[in-house]
């Protein structure tokens, strides 16, 4: 949705010949469009896009994104009515002192982000040293997704119906600790393969399953003491999110847009900007986007510059 959203953007800036700087911001315009009408988030969208793409929440450039992502989700409205993307019920929170077990949740996400992200590097690594025409390596990424669909049919897809299903239910930890770890596995087939497909959902996803394994261990120590592993779900979700993006600012307002619940603000920021802190004691300012980054950029440093004379 973003990719496609930032495409239009492009298209519209070429179309009516734009300076390069303003084609940039029109792309960027239409990636924080996308987000919000994704996701029902038009304040994360515009600031997933200052800090992720263009890196500065300055006014000139955030005023644009800003109106973007209203009109984006003012239409989306229109055509699909308003109804979040999780169905989140309230979020409980019992006492202060259940702060520590959150910080404790951003903490280790915070340490799990770096070596998820470092995964999707050495799987796009693999893939590239076998030299096979990118055909194949679609096949074999989609070969490796479904013969773990076909143990564990939850991986397929981005994973929405599982998260809703993690915050309304309980599922078997043991079956939801299998589900976590082949869905690792399956989005690093996927985007190593070079498949188009996102890891924003995906990550989402994550960081709600290991919340929610987080939780129920909690619950099983602690019984009645602590809130439902739904609630460390949904603070998982933002952590791990800050982690792996270095977005922390977005990933709180994210979280709190799809919720609407202020109760979740303490604990979530919290979570979330200790994850996002230890994440980059490992990676500096590096996110889960910077590697995709920076192969763009590599690809058209070593693309020739065409010839004046047949251009």
């Amino acid at each position: 949705m973003v990719q496609l959203a930032a495409m239009v953007g492009s298209a519209a800036g070429h179309w009516v010949h734009l300076p390069s700087p303003k084609q940039h911001l029109l792309v960027a315009c239409g990636a924080a469009a996308g987000l919000a009408a994704a996701y029902n988030a038009p304040i994360a969208g515009a600031l997933f896009v200052a800090e992720i793409v263009i890196g500065t929440i300055a006014m000139e450039s955030f005023g644009p994104l800003i109106v973007a992502s209203v009109i984006s989700n003012t239409t989306i409205h229109e055509f699909l009515g308003y109804a979040p993307v999780y169905e989140i019920p309230a979020f409980q929170f019992k006492s202060n002192w259940e702060l520590f077990f959150y910080a404790a949740l951003g903490y280790l996400l915070g340490h799990l982000a770096p070596s998820f992200i470092k995964l999707l590097d050495r799987s796009e690594n693999l893939f590239a040293r076998t030299k096979l025409p990118l055909t194949l390596k679609l096949g074999l990424g989609g070969l490796a997704v479904g013969v773990i669909s076909m143990l564990y049919p939850q991986v397929w897809g981005n994973g929405y119906s599982v998260v809703n299903s993690l915050l309304h239910q309980n599922i078997a930890w043991q079956l939801l600790a299998m589900v976590l770890i082949f869905k690792i596995i399956a989005t690093a087939a996927t985007i190593g393969s070079g498949a188009v497909g996102g890891v924003f959902t995906p990550t989402l996803f994550i960081g709600a399953a290991f919340g929610s394994l987080f939780g129920t261990a909690l619950g099983a120590i602690f019984p009645g003491m602590t809130s439902p592993s739904s609630a460390y779900a949904i603070v998982g979700m933002g952590a791990f999110l800050a982690a792996a993006t270095q977005a922390p600012l977005m990933a709180i307002l994210m979280i709190f847009e799809m919720t609407l619940d202020y109760k979740i603000t303490l604990p979530l920021m919290l979570a979330c900007v200790i994850a996002y802190t230890v994440a980059r004691e490992y990676r500096g300012s590096e996110s889960i986007y910077a590697g995709a980054l920076r192969r763009k950029r590599g690809l058209h440093a070593e693309t020739p510059a065409p010839d004046s004379k047949t251009h």
